[in-house]
């Protein structure tokens, strides 16, 4: 399993936050489906579904790594 370590991030707004991320090469982020606002061109993301398990915790089916 990787290592988690130190990201660097930034939180804007109040009513309606969102969050910046800058990742370095070979870092990933993984978000819920539909949670991307926007990304870079050099940035790369694919979809993995989940077993189904999630839907009954209340978490979407898939989630994408960023």
């Amino acid at each position: 399993m990787a290592k988690a370590h130190e990201i660097d991030y930034q939180i804007y707004g109040d009513d309606m936050q969102f969050v910046e991320i800058s990742l370095d090469p070979g870092e990933t982020v993984i978000a819920e489906a539909g949670a991307m606002v926007y990304m870079d061109g050099d940035i790369q993301f694919e979809t993995i579904l989940g077993t189904g398990s999630e839907r009954e915790k209340g978490k979407g089916l898939s989630l994408i790594h960023i």
